[in-house]
């Protein structure tokens, strides 16, 4: 009876892994139709509840940091002396991306605002959201700020200050959104990433933070989208495709930092190969020539584990690779570590005159 069942077991999860491959094979072919589904899925559920929707929506948009272990946006913020930094997250954030860097920002003295946004939804709603938000938030005052963005937060400001519907630095002339001093991308998949189709685990890692948030609705799941911003971060998407034919200002600083989780960094792998060949005989020589072009294109493949240094590199624009994952570059896993993640000193460097 035990290895009737075991048999079953092992058949019914066959069958599991089968659709499954199925239907990520399928979404290859028909990524837009299941775009326009999910969209039309999460704009019936918002016309259901509209109260609740408004509330949802409410809930994000421009905050300013609260000092102290409160990682969350709040009424106050001290200094902004060195000038103003918006923070915006990336896909599936629960809040805790800027837990080294906004405190810090905040200490050298920067005014620090925090961008949060219904992540789930497409990347051009959220690109949308944004522009309003820094119209609605400084208007009608004229004034500068930099931008730090991590993962798809680095798409949803290129699409907002690049759309040509939203004339961005036409209205920033006339001061009715701020000019941009700085703007840093940080592990931004800019030509997309493959894992977004697998993202349903950081998903469910936001949910569950979700979960034991007093001041979550129990339809905020459904709120922040239908997962239409996972079918835009895929490579080719029509959305990246759109964004990529656009070219970038050229009167702002913007800067693109890229984790590696290589053990070696760019300069250290010529080292290592050059200290070989010195060690070893001279026929030898173009077997390290051949593993050092397979080391450091490993190294920009694997990326940061999610977003690769190639998908992270834009034309033109200049890249600075860190050792770190896709969030240990950025910050640190536990609230009590006192490792500095090597992003933060950098873009202290970067925002500093």
């Amino acid at each position: 009876m035990n290895m009737f069942n075991k048999k079953k077991w092992h058949i019914l999860l066959g069958i599991m892994l089968t659709i499954f491959l199925l239907v990520q094979v399928g979404r290859l072919f028909f990524r837009e139709q299941e775009r326009e589904i999910r969209h039309s899925i999460y704009t019936a559920v918002k016309r259901a509840y509209p109260k609740a929707a408004q509330r949802f929506e409410q809930s994000h948009g421009l905050k300013l940091f609260k000092t102290g272990l409160d990682l969350s946006p709040g009424e106050a913020s001290p200094g902004g002396a060195h000038g103003t930094v918006i923070l915006i997250h990336g896909l599936d954030e629960p809040g805790l991306i800027w837990m080294n860097l906004a405190p810090v920002l905040s200490e050298r003295g920067f005014k620090v605002l925090i961008m949060t946004y219904p992540n789930d939804q497409s990347i051009k709603a959220s690109s949308t959201f944004f522009f309003n938000q820094m119209a609605s938030y400084f208007a009608p005052k004229k004034r500068s700020v930099s931008i730090v963005a991590h993962s798809m937060g680095g798409l949803i400001a290129r699409d907002m200050l690049t759309d040509p519907s939203f004339a961005y630095f036409q209205k920033a002339k006339l001061g009715k959104v701020p000019c941009i001093d700085h703007f840093i991308m940080v592990g931004t998949p800019n030509h997309g990433s493959e894992l977004a189709q697998f993202r349903f685990f950081t998903e469910i890692r936001d949910q569950f933070h979700n979960l034991f948030n007093k001041k979550t609705h129990w339809l905020n799941g459904l709120l922040d989208g239908a997962g239409e911003a996972g079918i835009d971060l895929l490579p080719g998407s029509r959305f990246l495709t759109e964004l990529n034919s656009r070219p970038l200002p050229d009167f702002i600083d913007i800067q693109v930092i890229a984790g590696t989780v290589s053990p070696w960094s760019d300069g250290e792998i010529p080292k290592f190969i050059q200290h070989l060949q010195q060690n070893l005989p001279l026929e030898t020589r173009p077997a390290s020539r051949a593993l050092k072009k397979t080391l450091v294109s490993m190294s920009l493949i694997i990326g940061d584990g999610l977003v690769s240094v190639n998908s992270a590199r834009l034309n033109k624009v200049p890249l600075t690779m860190v050792q770190g994952t896709h969030l240990t570059m950025i910050r640190n896993i536990s609230v009590s570590s006192q490792r500095i993640p090597p992003a933060v000193p950098l873009i202290l460097k970067m925002l500093t005159p």
